[in-house]
């Protein structure tokens, strides 16, 4: 019937043990003690915690302590993906080794924006380039 789990997200603030400055920024000069202290996220001031295995992933992977909660992440995540809509574009080969002599004729439906600077391929032309 379209009911939300809550009208609004649940959001604590201002409890931080820890400052964003005082986090350090190489995951090497971290210990454990970080499991016990509660951040601040540095872009909506939202509290946030650092749990055992997201600190061995960290480590293990080399990657420093965010200083942005999930949700501000996450956000940022989903700003990089292509949007919810299709463009007409055609193939942008220009090989003359495919089953074209110039560039390919080939048009079609793509995620890919025209004015984004990747190269666009049918899938015949992509086939072709790959295998």
């Amino acid at each position: 019937k379209g009911f939300k789990w809550w009208d609004k997200i649940q959001k604590t603030t201002a409890k931080e043990t820890l400052k964003p400055e005082e986090i350090p920024e190489s995951i090497n000069d971290v210990s454990d003690n970080i499991l016990n202290e509660i951040l601040a996220c540095v872009e909506c001031g939202r509290n946030y915690k650092i749990v055992k295995n997201e600190l061995n992933f960290y480590k293990k992977h080399l990657i420093p302590i965010p200083h942005k909660c999930f949700y501000c992440r996450n956000s940022e995540r989903l700003k990089l993906e292509n949007p919810f809509k299709l463009w007409h574009r055609q193939c942008m080969c220009e090989k003359t080794n495919h089953i074209h002599d110039t560039r390919c004729k080939v048009e079609f439906e793509t995620s890919y924006a025209p004015e984004r600077p990747e190269t666009v391929y049918c899938e015949s032309c992509y086939n072709k380039e790959v295998y």
